[in-house]
């Protein structure tokens, strides 16, 4: 359905904590409004093994049918722009547009093993500190290091905005390649920004996305 007030999904990070997003959802420009729902198989009540990517983003449409939101337009961070651009894959028609940051296309498998390894050696209360299980966070892992979007990237049509802080040196080149290979994507690295730069700059993340978001065609 078609209304006056267009709905941003945003994505967290894995184990972003409490409310990754207040800053953006209290900021969006006139016409839009936010909603930050826990990724679908890495909440609280998911069991370990539950999460994949394409289960993600099926448990996603579901919501945009439940909240009754044709199609949205989505930003995620880390873990949440690989959901997001796996939503962008399998349900084309309900994403207006895409803002992706600190993502990934295919994770270096090395890399992954060295991430998988130390979160092996913390203690359980580390992941409890994330709102997650060991487990949980291990299968997470796993799911990230198999993912590859090279083949589907031509075929996203969404507006999309990538973003990648300067500092966040593993991303970049996945930005750089997410940007080259979505159709109608641009780049933008940002100075002195980390990782997490949506909390650790929240003003000037708030800031880029609504310039992305007052440039599209509303109501498209």
């Amino acid at each position: 359905m078609t209304t006056d007030v267009e709905t941003v999904l945003f994505l967290p990070g894995l184990g972003a904590g409490k409310d990754p997003w207040a800053a953006q959802l209290g900021t969006l420009p006139a016409g839009l409004t936010g909603l930050a729902p826990d990724i679908p198989g890495l909440d609280r009540a998911a069991t370990p093994g539950e999460f994949t990517l394409a289960g993600a983003a099926r448990g996603l449409r579901d919501l945009l049918d439940e909240r009754g939101i044709e199609r949205a337009h989505v930003c995620g961070l880390s873990l949440g722009a690989m959901t997001a651009t796996r939503l962008a894959l399998d349900f084309p028609d309900r994403v207006a547009s895409l803002v992706l940051s600190g993502s990934q296309v295919r994770p270096h498998p090395a890399l992954m093993l060295i991430q998988r390894t130390i979160v092996r050696m913390l203690p359980e209360r580390t992941a409890a500190g994330m709102g997650l299980t060991k487990a949980q966070w291990l299968g997470a892992l796993r799911v990230v290091a198999d993912a590859d979007f090279r083949a589907g990237l031509p075929t996203i049509q969404a507006p999309t905005l990538v973003l990648c802080g300067s500092r966040d040196v593993a991303n970049i080149p996945a930005a750089r390649e997410l940007a080259a290979g979505i159709p109608r994507a641009e780049l933008r690295i940002v100075p002195r920004a980390g990782h997490p730069w949506n909390v650790q700059f929240p003003e000037l993340f708030s800031r880029t996305i609504a310039g992305f978001y007052e440039r599209l065609p509303r109501n498209g």
